[in-house]
């Protein structure tokens, strides 16, 4: 019998679906679509997203007949407490409940928890993601802890969503006269082809309006930057100093004192604004001079088929 690994990692902006042979270690299908979180789009919308990702793997396996998969991994967000849990225990299995595949493994669990497991190799260590949302986690080798990841409505602060918050509320602060000039406004508004700043307010409150469609005005605060915008620069700042507290805070929590410790910093918010990992940078090397900051080489899928890998082989 051929057997398969099959991991699922689900964001709040994208969905990634790999199948590896589980002998070689081989990737061979893989397929994308929207984010998953069901904190933001709600457990039918979930669902129907994971299925039609499986839907895809029952394809490419059938090309394999008498194939099993021996582990599968569902790395979800919004997976933040033991209801969570139950909710997305019971979202994975309705959308399995309409294929046929046959898993002997079921793993289920919160996508940026898996995510530090596999980028530590299961050693000691922290992570710190900035994507649409911000959250870290910290490894000691026997405990995982989190700080940060409490959502749009009262936290995230140095995410992507974050930054494309304080991107529109610095367009409305300079159209009402209240705030600086800024370039950022030139580029939201071609971004959404729209005129004046009265559209730019019907634009978030239209029903099709989502988290991630916010979190991708952060985008622009990097290239203000580059252009020395002053908006931009104070923007990117505050962020890194938001996830400089995060860091710390995490830190905290894991019960770190000093010595050698990895933190690994993924997501587009950080990864992608160079002001922003600097400062951050910077601000931990005073407070915690022996901590590593690194950032994530691999996409946060392949951290996951690591882990994935190592549950295969116990």
């Amino acid at each position: 019998m051929m057997k398969w690994l099959l991991v699922i990692d689900g964001g709040a902006t994208k969905t990634a679906c790999a199948v590896v042979h589980a002998e070689t270690g081989v990737m061979e299908y893989s397929a994308s679509t929207k984010g998953s979180n069901y904190q933001a789009i709600g457990m039918e919308a979930a669902t129907v997203i994971l299925h039609e990702l499986l839907a895809k793997v029952e394809i490419f396996l059938q090309k394999y007949p008498c194939s099993q998969i021996a582990v599968a991994t569902f790395a979800l967000a919004g997976i933040d407490s033991p209801k969570d849990k139950e909710i997305v225990t019971a979202i994975v299995q309705n959308a399995l409940s309409a294929t046929q595949l046959s898993i002997a493994t079921l793993i289920i669990e919160n996508d940026a928890e898996a995510t530090l497991l596999g980028v530590t190799a299961g050693q000691a260590g922290a992570l710190l993601i900035a994507g649409t949302g911000a959250i870290a986690y910290a490894y000691d080798g026997q405990q995982i802890v989190r700080a940060g990841g409490w959502g749009h409505r009262a936290g995230d602060e140095g995410s992507g969503y974050w930054l494309g918050q304080e991107v529109v509320r610095a367009i409305f602060k300079m159209e009402d006269g209240r705030g600086e000039t800024t370039i950022l406004k030139e580029a939201v508004y071609h971004s959404l082809a729209i005129q004046n700043v009265t559209e730019l307010a019907e634009w978030l409150f239209q029903p099709s309006y989502t988290n991630a469609q916010l979190a991708k005005m952060g985008a622009f605060v990097a290239q203000a930057v580059e252009q020395q915008d002053a908006c931009a620069i104070q923007i990117s700042q505050q962020a890194a100093h938001e996830l400089a507290l995060l860091a710390k805070a995490v830190l905290t929590k894991i019960g770190y004192q000093n010595g050698l410790f990895p933190l690994y910093c993924n997501g587009g918010a950080i990864k992608y604004n160079p002001l922003i990992l600097k400062t951050f940078t910077n601000i931990l090397a005073v407070t915690h001079p022996q901590i590593s900051i690194s950032l994530c080489e691999q996409q946060p899928i392949d951290y996951l088929i690591e882990r994935t890998k190592r549950a295969f082989d116990c």
